[in-house]
């Protein structure tokens, strides 16, 4: 009996390793996952503040492109309200 009680022990002591190795590898893992949120989180901050600077852009395109609309519109009609 005390071959199997030896093998039995040697079985617990295997499984009680792999166990805390397991548990090491999930905390490493989620460290991992943490850091990866975090740089992703960063990723966006930057993502936002460029597409801000895109739409400020795209504002003020859109407001000279009605200007030039605007002016070259209001010189042709100034110029065919004087001629007919």
């Amino acid at each position: 009996m005390s071959e199997f009680t030896n093998r039995r022990q040697v079985l617990e002591e295997k499984i009680g390793d792999l166990e805390e190795t397991l548990a090491v590898l999930k905390g490493q893992l989620k460290a991992e996952t943490e850091r990866e949120q975090h740089e992703a989180i960063d990723k966006l901050e930057e993502y936002l503040g460029d597409l801000d600077n895109k739409h400020a852009n795209l504002q003020e395109f859109w407001k000279v492109l009605r200007e030039e609309i605007g002016d070259l519109f209001g010189k042709n009609s100034s110029k065919s309200g004087t001629k007919t």
